[in-house]
């Protein structure tokens, strides 16, 4: 759309009832219409390019006769009041939703979108019920904030995207504000912040304690914020018979996969549910060392020509009552096939293939003997598993959202070449095979102190040996039953990806998944509180009755 077409009007005033103003930055047709208003409300800064033309394409929205609003929330950039993440957006959203459907340019029909904490800006403010709110459109998102920071004795602590975030996008704006930004001492800790993910004990992270020690960064860290706030602050509960239509979209490597989808389970009203090869920071098919065609244009059966046009039909039918040209709920994409597939329900209903683990005591390393097959064993076993607190096996790829960590699909068979990694592979693969769905395991291990930490993943070893991570996830037990072996019922992660003929799946463990997680400093206590620790070896069982296996949904009749 043509920028004279386009009328914008900066730090529009939006006085909350406490008194507070946040401000506005509106763009609508240029003319003295009436439209339905679509805003996103973020703590990013409304000025920020991304939000205007590399997300969504505002000038497009505007085009297809919406007025569209970013707004600071509460305590960020242009707007006043103090910030404290995720506790305010409830009822400051219900207020901005109200004001944005009286202005003069509103035909009072509002909607919501944006993605990451501006999808959950969004949902907080759904959950108040807001009259003016017809739909939204939470992408890339989750409900329950603080959950990845349980504070919870023996639970784990997603610690590295937390510092990751505050660092990297929030405390900057919060020192300008209070005129404390040495801006030399933060661009060194931002320039470093991979290195220092390892600083410990986190919950005392230098970087923040020197940069300022009043943070709400400590307060969360240190289980500090009241059970009532974090209460409220979780909305996967409050969605019962919602008469808000929701359109859900995520990406199968980004960091808040799993909330989104426990998001669009739990959201009991019209929804919808898009799943692309997507990252949390890139939605154009590129996805670590992978590129996937039909990502970012030609999206899904219906060919839609981009995530805005899914945005524009979306709120068209709610905002407008057009018609919904796109008929089924659930599309995903489908990796390895490079091809959309629409369905009428999630989860689906699948088969599944269960795999055993074998081995006879040395599944060390790809070259060891571990073996993934449909037979269980009838030989009991143990193989032992190391955690060095101070020589951790290296991340790679997957779903990670921390600094200097790629998220997406990469080699990682030189990190399967590690003793402190267990390694099953089956038999190379008689047919194609699709995953789609959910993988579980069913692991047995035993630990030397009260925290047994696991780690699984599931990967692609093509017919020349190089080896694709898919999907990984991290556990943390509190155990009593020292050196006793106990049964662990896990998620591996959800995919739809298909493993070609002649290829072999693989799993592998390893007991850590640092600095993405605190660390286990195999004496009761981990990285977040504590600093010394030692090497220990846990133990993962095959056979028997303690016999390991691993789930995975297939779907062998998609067209």
């Amino acid at each position: 759309m043509e920028e004279s077409k386009i009328k914008v009007e900066k730090n529009i005033p939006c006085q909350l009832s406490d008194g507070t103003i946040l401000h506005s930055d509106v763009y609508r047709p240029n003319d003295e219409g009436m439209y339905p208003v679509l805003m996103l409300r973020l703590p990013y800064d409304k000025e920020t390019p991304r939000y205007y033309n590399e997300y969504l394409d505002v000038p497009r929205m505007v085009e297809a006769g919406y007025a569209i609003i970013l707004q600071d929330v509460r305590g960020r950039f242009a707007s006043e009041g103090e910030f404290y993440p995720f506790i305010h957006e409830g009822k400051d959203g219900y207020e901005a939703v109200e004001w944005a459907a009286k202005l003069p340019f509103s035909d009072g029909n509002v909607g919501l979108f944006g993605m990451s904490y501006h999808g959950y800006t969004q949902l907080a403010a759904a959950a108040e019920k807001p009259p003016s709110l017809k739909a939204i459109a939470p992408v890339m998102t989750m409900g329950d904030p603080f959950g990845d920071i349980p504070n919870i004795e023996g639970a784990p602590n997603a610690i590295g995207k937390f510092q990751t975030w505050v660092l990297g996008s929030i405390i900057e704006d919060q020192l300008k504000r209070s005129n404390q930004l040495d801006e030399t001492k933060f661009q060194g800790y931002l320039e470093n912040m991979v290195e220092r993910l390892f600083d410990k004990p986190a919950d005392e992270w230098p970087p923040m304690k020197d940069l300022d020690p009043n943070s709400f960064f400590f307060e969360v860290m240190q289980g500090k914020l009241s059970p009532e706030l974090k209460e409220n602050a979780k909305l996967d509960d409050k969605f019962k018979n919602t008469e808000i239509p929701a359109l859900f979209m995520g990406g199968w490597f980004d960091a808040l996969l799993t909330p989104t989808l426990d998001m669009y389970n739990a959201y009991d009203g019209t929804k919808m549910l898009w799943i692309g090869p997507w990252t949390h920071e890139d939605m154009t098919g590129r996805a670590g060392d992978r590129f996937f065609q039909h990502a970012l244009e030609n999206i899904g059966v219906d060919k839609m020509k981009d995530p805005t046009e899914i945005h524009i039909k979306w709120f068209d039918k709610w905002l407008k009552d057009k018609p919904l040209s796109i008929e089924k709920p659930v599309h995903l994409y489908l990796m390895e096939q490079n091809k959309w597939e629409a369905f009428d329900e999630w989860p689906l209903t699948n088969g599944v293939s269960e795999l055993y683990l074998h081995s006879n005591g040395n599944s060390q390393t790809r070259h060891g003997d571990g073996k993934l097959d449909t037979n269980p064993s009838t030989a009991k076993t143990k193989t032992a598993l190391k955690l060095d607190p101070f020589d951790t096996v290296p991340i790679r790829g997957g779903n990670v959202l921390i600094a200097g960590h790629e998220s997406g699909i990469f080699e990682i068979s030189d990190i399967q070449d590690r003793g402190d990694v267990l390694v099953y592979t089956s038999s190379p693969l008689e047919k194609d095979v699709q995953l789609l769905g959910t993988v579980k395991a069913v692991i047995w291990g035993s630990s030397p102190t009260q925290l047994f930490d696991i780690s699984l993943r599931i990967s692609d070893v093509d017919e020349s040996g190089h080896v694709y991570n898919i999907i990984d996830t991290f556990h943390r037990e509190k155990t009593d039953a020292i050196n006793e072996p106990f049964q662990l019922e896990l998620v591996i992660g959800t995919t739809a990806y298909m493993l070609k003929k002649g290829h072999c799946l693989r799993l592998d463990m390893t007991a850590s998944k640092a600095p993405l997680y605190d660390i286990n400093l195999n004496n009761g206590t981990t990285t977040k509180t504590n600093v010394t620790g030692k090497a220990a070896i846990e133990h993962i069982y095959q056979g028997g009755e303690t016999g390991s296996k691993i789930i995975l949904p297939l779907a062998d009749n998609l067209s």
